[in-house]
């Protein structure tokens, strides 16, 4: 039977539970293998996100992820989280404390050549990824949006600013009427009131979301802008309030997440309004002489 208790001793570490996890997966019955798939591939969100919203993400019943959690062994789903929890919350988060770790754990073996390279194919195969697996019609879809929107606002803090910046200057390189909305000045609240219908946000985050990201999609809302979200795996309440996402995979290692995968789809979204633009008669004249 696909869903009865493999495992009869629950792992007590996040690289037990993932092993299991993976040398199990093939018994799994198809719903159970969604959750681990989802645990294999975003354990941060697993950990911090609730079991409706979890369930909601994998269109499954919430029961799904007690019964995966007891085939592995655990009383409740709340047992899995806690772990992941425990894991994520003891992660050092300055990236010099990372580096130290990881040497002093031994995960770090690598000589500073072989490490740089191992970074360069991370961001390889993320970039090479997201490029097979992006959509043609939803640049196209987003572009026309874009293209057709009274104003354009671009938003993203902390590790999205550098990638919303660069979209903002290539959506200016490219003619567009765009404007950041940031934290310059203490003027983000007061820009929201500039929000009106009949344009667009753009809004880059990664996890974990921050809490400014989320008073500016609210904002859009409430002002009926039309989102567009460039991301990882979204919340359910920022994906639900998204019209078009795009959702990026980056490149990791050590904990430093790169940025490559992201700025390319901006690039490629800024070449594809370029090129709409390119078709377009340069004024209503010569639209008219072209109509002759």
């Amino acid at each position: 039977m696909a869903n009865r208790v493999l495992l009869t001793s629950a792992p007590s570490t996040v690289e037990g539970l993932r092993a299991a996890t993976q040398q199990h997966q093939g018994r799994l019955s198809p719903r159970l293998a969604q959750v681990a798939e989802l645990l294999m591939r975003e354990p941060q969100m697993v950990a911090t996100e609730t079991s409706r919203e979890l369930a909601g993400r994998l269109a499954v019943p919430q029961s799904t992820l007690t019964r995966f959690a007891k085939v592995m062994g655990y009383p409740t789903f709340k047992e899995v989280q806690a772990l992941l929890r425990g894991h994520y919350a003891s992660r050092p988060r300055d990236y010099v404390e990372r580096v130290r770790s990881a040497q002093a754990t031994g995960t770090l073996q690598a000589s500073p050549s072989n490490l740089a390279l191992e970074l360069a194919r991370e961001i390889e195969h993320s970039v090479h990824t997201t490029a097979l697996e992006l959509p043609p019609e939803r640049l196209r879809q987003t572009a026309a949006l874009l293209s057709g929107a009274s104003e354009v606002w671009v938003h993203g803090v902390r590790r999205a600013f550098p990638v919303a910046a660069y979209l903002h200057y290539l959506l200016l390189k490219v003619g567009m009427r765009c404007s950041m909305l940031d934290q310059s000045a203490g003027l983000l609240t007061p820009s929201l009131g500039r929000l009106h219908p009949g344009g667009v946000l753009l809004a880059v985050t990664f996890s974990p979301h921050a809490p400014e990201t989320d008073q500016v999609i609210a904002a859009a809302q409430r002002a009926g802008v039309t989102t567009v979200t460039i991301s990882d795996p979204l919340p359910p309440s920022h994906a639900r309030d998204s019209s078009i996402r795009y959702e990026i995979r980056e490149g990791e290692i050590l904990g430093f997440r790169s940025l490559s995968a992201s700025m390319f789809v901006c690039q490629a979204l800024v070449l594809e309004i370029a090129r709409n633009l390119s078709d377009l008669p340069a004024d209503p004249g010569e639209a008219q002489a072209t109509a002759h």
